[in-house]
């Protein structure tokens, strides 16, 4: 039998569930050694393991106190346990409804006054109620298996009469399609009850824990029961969700993996959660739920290995000892593989799976609190929390073993204890990652302050270093520029004093060439030398010039054949030894400079020429003419400048291989001509010697002094 769902109204969706993200989870965790509210809270939880089985026993006594073989369905109550019952378990599952019927209609069939869970059995369970319906109760009822995880019941009805066969009437289960369009958790079925008595034989079989929870519902007082109970899964969901996007965005944003463990753990407690108490394929997911059964152990064994890697994780510090964290994270990687055989496991080896899991809860609990008591020894803080957690699902793990061994009753405060472990250990692990995020924090803020003090120490010092570096320049600096002050105070006292005798020397040379002209040759001599000397005080005074950016220039018209021919003859008697070109073109610009700087620039070239040039060797001298500047080449025959040399000639003082001299010449010729608006550069000429080049810019209209006098 099918029937089509359709929506309800009395329950919201738990896709809908939305939230603002928790800052803190939980209150921040203490550290060091025990206190007195630590003890509280674990009597405070065993006192109310105590209460939950003694409130449970008390229900459902309460409920087989006043029951005999036969249950009574007066109209009084909208929910009616089918209690008592007769059971009998079959091993090898042959036995046929009519069999099944007549051997719990015996004298001596096992008896149950209350539910039972009776552990994972292999084998087929059957169970026969007998009710009486009274005319008050007539009309429609709802049959219930409340106890999800459930894969197959079958329900048979049997007439009043003792020979009646059993009349098959329903299948509902896991594995089976809803037979009604009502959302609820559930698996219902609706019956029709006439007046009278009848019995119900039904046929159990799964491989989750045998409990036959099974009862006889009114439609409103159901829908309204479960209204309320959907409401309060799907307001915990929503926590859980937060909690859920907090974790994630903490993991994406530290990129820490305990995050994502506890990631991992939230979602399978809450899949746990769900699965247990049905409302994943009662109502997220229905349809799906017959042809895609997901069984509680897979999210089990996934919360196992993840409470074991968190543990871990908490407890591998230095306070621990290496044994011990060795044995946590050995359970941790065993259990993540129990995970993984139980997710790829086939459907037909869940009846191992489901017993293995649950077997594994009190070892599993046994070596965390053992390891985590050690962890107490040693004084390490985060035990503390993690030994309250193991406290709380010791009590739950005592509690489900009796309730399946049948010492405490089944019914809904056992049920939930499962759920108030996993939302407590979800909350504790919550504040247990807020307060380490809070004492990262904390770390790293005290880690910034002493970086902070230390820059700013540093920082001090550089500035002690500065300051006094400072005042060393200031005195270098003043002491460089008395320095330099003597240096110009100097050269301006030789070139006041040298001048005079210079010019003695010059006229008496001068005299003695006249009044004895057989000495003309040494008195012309001792002239040439007294202008270079001239010449020399007169660079030096230029070069100070150039310094104090003072020089001036006188521009003028020149005559560049003139200028030429008399620099090209004084070197001529300088150097006798060598020979000079002067190669002019026809007609010759007309150039405006300063003809006395231009002369000391022209000189200082040939100087250099005949410095580099081997004796008996050409220096030529030539001009050229083109758009619109003029070049004056000075061309040697010398062995040329290097590369490392060619770019710093032109500085003070520099004085390329071992050349003699004061490093001024080249540099005088930059600055003149640089100060006529023109340039000088170098280049090694072919196949040997080096060529200067002065270029200066071409003014047109501007005639000669020759052919000015001419006109």
């Amino acid at each position: 039998m099918t029937g089509t769902r359709r929506s309800s109204n009395f329950t919201p969706s738990a896709r809908d569930t939305s939230g603002a993200l928790i800052n803190h989870a939980g209150s921040s965790l203490k550290k060091a050694q025990p206190d007195k509210r630590y003890t509280t809270a674990l009597r405070l939880i065993l006192l109310a393991f105590i209460l939950f089985g003694s409130i449970g026993g008390s229900v459902n006594h309460a409920a087989a106190a006043s029951s005999d073989m036969i249950v009574i369905v007066d109209g009084s109550r909208d929910r009616v346990p089918l209690l008592p019952s007769t059971v009998l378990s079959d091993d090898s599952a042959s036995l046929s409804p009519e069999q099944a019927a007549d051997l719990l209609a015996q004298p001596d069939a096992k008896r149950n006054t209350r539910v039972i869970s009776r552990g994972y059995l292999s084998s087929v369970t059957w169970a026969r109620v007998s009710l009486e319906i009274e005319p008050a109760a007539t009309g429609l009822w709802y049959f219930t298996l409340e106890l999800p995880n459930f894969d197959h019941l079958d329900v048979y009805r049997i007439g009043p009469a003792p020979g009646d066969a059993p009349e098959f009437l329903f299948s509902i289960g896991d594995r089976e399609l809803p037979l009604t369009d009502i959302a609820t958790r559930f698996h219902i079925a609706p019956m029709d009850l006439k007046q009278g008595r009848f019995d119900i034989l039904v046929r159990g079989e799964t491989a989750s824990t045998m409990t036959l929870d099974i009862n006889l519902r009114k439609l409103d007082a159901m829908l309204i029961e479960e209204g309320k109970f959907v409401s309060w899964q799907i307001f915990l969901l929503g926590i859980f969700s937060i909690l859920f996007l907090g974790a994630l965005v903490l993991f994406l944003y530290t990129r820490h993996f305990i995050y994502l463990i506890y990631c991992a753990n939230l979602f399978a407690h809450s899949t746990t959660w769900l699965l247990i108490n049905g409302v994943g394929p009662g109502l997220l997911w229905p349809d799906l739920a017959p042809h895609f059964h997901i069984g509680p152990e897979k999210p089990v064994a996934l919360s196992i290995c993840t409470t074991i890697t968190f543990a871990a994780y908490f407890l591998s510090t230095a306070r621990v000892p290496r044994p011990v964290r060795v044995l946590l994270w050995t359970g941790a990687v065993l259990s993540g593989l129990l995970t993984l055989v139980c997710i790829v496991a086939p459907a037909s080896l869940e009846a191992w799976t489901h017993p293995i899991v649950s077997s594994l809860g009190l070892p599993v609990l046994a070596v965390l609190m053992i390891t985590t008591v050690i962890a107490l020894l040693r004084n390490e803080p985060t035990a503390w929390p993690l030994m309250l957690t193991w406290v709380v699902f010791l009590g739950v793990i005592t509690m489900v073993v009796l309730r399946d061994w049948g010492y405490i009753p089944s019914n809904s405060i056992t049920l939930a204890g499962g759920q108030v472990a996993m939302f407590f250990e979800i909350i504790i692990f919550a504040g247990m990652l807020v307060h380490r995020l809070g004492k990262l924090q904390a770390e790293k803020i005290q880690l910034q302050n002493e970086a902070l003090t230390a820059a700013r120490a540093q920082e001090e010092v550089l500035e002690r270093r500065v300051a006094d570096r400072t005042a060393e320049l200031a005195v270098a600096v003043k002491r460089e520029r008395a320095a330099l002050v003597l240096q110009r105070q100097f050269v301006a006292m030789v070139s006041h004093e040298f001048r005079t005798p210079l010019a003695v020397i010059d006229g008496v040379a001068q005299n003695l060439a006249v009044e004895q002209p057989e000495t003309l040759t040494k008195g012309q001599r001792i002239r040439d030398m007294v202008k270079g000397l001239l010449r020399m005080i007169e660079t030096c005074l230029i070069a100070e010039r150039i310094e104090d950016g003072a020089l001036r220039i006188s521009r003028a018209p020149i005559d560049l054949r003139l200028l030429l021919e008399t620099a090209v003859e004084n070197s001529q008697k300088t150097a006798p030894g060598h020979d000079f070109n002067l190669e002019f073109p026809e007609q010759l610009p007309h150039l405006s400079a300063d003809m006395k700087l231009l002369e000391i620039a022209i000189n200082n070239l040939l100087e250099n020429a005949i410095k580099h040039t081997p004796a008996g060797t050409a220096v030529t001298v030539a001009i050229k003419a083109e758009d619109g500047t003029v070049d004056l080449l000075v061309l040697d025959n010398g062995p040329g400048i290097t590369a490392q040399d060619s770019g710093r000639i032109f500085e003070k003082y520099y004085r390329g291989g071992k050349t003699s001299g004061t490093g001024l010449g080249l540099y005088l010729v930059r600055a003149i001509i640089e100060a006529n608006d023109g340039s000088v550069f170098h280049e090694n000429n072919s196949p040997r010697g080096s060529r200067f080049v002065i270029r200066l810019p071409i003014q047109p209209g501007l005639a000669s002094e020759e052919e000015n006098d001419e006109q």
